[in-house]
C-alpha cells in the first residue's frame, strides 16, 4: 500500500487493494496494443468509435471528448486505424477546416465482432453472478465509475473553476 498521512482501518484495506486491482486492469486495457489480428480493436480504439456504429461521421474533436481522452491522442488512434482500413477522414462538408471520420466497411465489421464479443462476455460475467450480487453490481459499477472519473479529475479544490463538477458527488448507498 502507497505511505499516507490518512489512517486506514484494517478492514479498509481489502478494498483498497482490489480497487487497485480494478484500476490496472482499467489501464492495461486502455494501453493494449491489438494483436496481430487484423480485425481486432483494442478498448482505447473501440471506445473512439463507438459513437461512429450508427454509420454517421463525426468530428474528431467530438470522439475525443466523447471518449474522455485529448484530440491529439484520438488523431494517432485514429491515424493507425486508418492505416488498417478501419477508418476514413474527409473534410467536413459544414466546415472545410474539420474532419469527419466515419467507419469503412471492414471498420462497421471489425466494431459489430468487437461489440458483440465485449457484450458476451459481459453478460457471460453477469450470469455467473449469484443473485446477491446481480442485485448490487450496477449500482456498485456506476459508483465505481463516479469514483474513478472523480480520482482521475484529482481534488476540487486543485482544478479550474470550470472543472470542479467533474465527477459530481460520491454518494454511499447503505443497505
Amino acid at each position: 500500500m502507497p505511505v499516507t498521512d490518512v489512517e486506514i482501518s484494517a478492514d479498509v484495506v481489502p478494498f483498497l487493494e482490489a480497487f487497485d486491482t480494478l484500476a490496472g486492469a482499467v489501464r492495461r486495457a486502455r494501453g493494449a496494443v491489438a494483436q496481430d489480428l487484423p480485425d481486432r480493436l483494442t478498448l482505447s480504439q473501440y471506445s473512439l468509435l463507438q459513437p461512429l456504429a450508427s454509420g454517421a461521421g463525426a468530428r474528431v474533436s467530438d470522439l475525443a471528448s466523447d471518449a474522455g481522452i485529448a484530440p491529439s491522442t484520438a488523431s494517432r488512434i485514429l491515424d493507425a486505424l486508418e492505416r488498417r482500413d478501419i477508418v476514413r477522414r474527409s473534410r467536413s462538408p459544414e466546415d472545410r477546416r474539420g474532419v469527419v471520420v466515419s467507419l469503412t466497411v471492414s471498420g462497421q465489421e471489425a466494431l459489430r465482432r468487437q461489440d458483440a464479443w465485449m457484450r458476451a462476455r459481459q453478460v457471460a460475467f453477469f450470469d455467473g453472478l449469484p443473485a446477491h450480487e446481480r442485485e448490487a453490481v450496477s449500482d456498485l459499477l456506476v459508483r465505481l465509475a463516479a469514483l474513478i472519473d472523480e480520482l482521475g479529475a484529482g481534488p476540487a479544490e486543485e482544478r479550474p473553476p470550470d472543472r470542479r463538477a467533474v465527477a459530481g458527488p460520491l454518494t454511499v448507498r447503505g443497505d
